[in-house]
């Protein structure tokens, strides 16, 4: 799959872009009644290094912030983490676009 080059992300940021992208890949996404996908259905939590991007998307089913957040912690995956609230929603704005084009490419591949 032809998706964006995430390169110029950092580290974390590929990771949480990476999470996205495998349910793609792997078909775990959910489509929901408006036959949008749903693959991370970010949130910002406070931690006490910052602000934290974590999907709320897991396991096949958008689960609240607590539950969001003890699942992130089992992952093991690294997701990008923010001096303060209004820096996380502009990095999760850029992602969010990046996700956006990933769905149209994996949409598109899709219908072929």
């Amino acid at each position: 799959m032809d998706f964006a080059d995430i390169s110029g992300f950092t580290p974390q940021e590929q990771a949480a872009l990476n999470y996205h992208r495998s349910h793609l890949v792997n078909n775990t996404y959910k489509e929901n009644a408006d036959k949008s996908l749903t693959t991370f259905y970010g949130t910002v939590v406070g931690t006490d290094k910052g602000a934290r991007i974590i999907p709320t998307y897991w396991g096949g089913q958008t689960r609240e912030v607590p539950d969001a957040m003890r699942f992130a912690a089992k992952s093991n995956i690294d997701f990008p983490t923010y001096a303060d609230v209004p820096t996380a929603l502009e990095a999760e704005k850029r992602m969010h676009n990046v996700m956006e084009q990933d769905i149209g490419v994996f949409t598109k591949a899709r219908k072929k």
